[in-house]
């Protein structure tokens, strides 16, 4: 079986690349190509950066309290990716940013973006569900690694590598398609390392990490499995609401589950608690889900 080594990246110069823009002209900001192996840009890494950039423009008592992107066309992994901020309005609470993000002229990704001072007030949450902690879960990787070679090639690259994040399902990742299931999921994460007290910073990589398994949700209830031969499927759009504080270096639980799936697209949607029962995050994602006629080409 081919290992990790086969796909070998350096998680320190993935976090230190991340977010190093160059700035091109104002609230013009270019980021360089962070070396791997996939086979396209990571959608989560996308709105990650989307995220960083808006929040280069920010005025310094606000920050991001909802963001919305659609995806227009897969990114090149080899490519610098260009970010270009419109500030539409700062009010005396709130902003409002936009951001196109190109690559070689082309769009690839749109967002919009509210900003709030940091306020007091009446405060109510859903509860946080009573499942087991992450310590005695066993981590993604071991689900992965598990499969072996059964995983088509296409996913090596990006579920082969090292993550950024401690990823430990609470129900066992389903990768293969199998009996239809309650769309219901949890999944704890935590950062793999410490960040400072920026909490601009624990949400960039909270973005980043939003986007993993969201999609999967809504595979559940249809027996579908994510490397299933047949399943052609991408990111269409992606939303993130932030309701309080936190810290993405700590451990979070992603609650996800799926309402509907119809036209070749499923809704998944993630509320996000702390370990100590907070919730601090909302996110939805439109995903395309297509069935296809004749097995996928291994590679591509």
């Amino acid at each position: 079986m081919a290992d990790i080594v086969s796909y070998a990246n350096d998680p320190a110069v993935e976090r230190d690349m991340l977010f190093a823009f160059d700035e091109v002209a104002p609230d013009h900001y270019r980021a360089q190509p962070i070396p791997s192996h996939l086979l396209r840009l990571y959608g989560g890494q996308v709105v990650a950066q989307a995220v960083a950039a808006i929040q280069k423009t920010a005025l310094p008592d606000r920050t991001i309290n909802s963001c919305h992107a659609y995806f227009v066309r897969p990114g090149r992994i080899d490519r610098p990716i260009d970010f270009i901020v419109s500030r539409d309005r700062d009010g005396q609470s709130f902003s409002a940013r936009r951001v196109v993000v190109e690559q070689d002229g082309q769009i690839i990704l749109t967002m919009s973006a509210s900003l709030h001072v940091h306020e007091d007030g009446l405060r109510h949450q859903l509860p946080m569900p009573e499942v087991p902690g992450p310590e005695g879960l066993r981590p993604m990787s071991d689900y992965v690694a598990e499969v072996g070679d059964a995983l088509p090639v296409r996913h090596w690259p990006f579920w082969r590598r090292e993550h950024l994040f401690d990823w430990r399902p609470v129900q066992p990742l389903r990768i293969f398609s199998a009996n239809p299931e309650s769309s219901v999921r949890h999944v704890w994460f935590r950062f793999n390392g410490t960040l400072g007290d920026d909490l601009a910073e624990h949400q960039r990589f909270f973005s980043f990490a939003s986007d993993l398994h969201i999609l999967h949700a809504g595979l559940v209830p249809l027996g579908v499995g994510w490397a299933d031969n047949y399943l052609q499927t991408a990111s269409l759009d992606h939303a993130i609401w932030f309701h309080d504080q936190f810290r993405v270096d700590e451990w979070l639980l992603y609650t996800l589950d799926s309402p509907a799936a119809a036209g070749a697209r499923t809704l998944g949607r993630g509320v996000v608690h702390t370990a100590d029962g907070r919730l601090i995050a909302s996110v939805a994602q439109e995903g395309l889900i297509r069935i296809l006629d004749v097995p996928r080409s291994d590679i591509l």
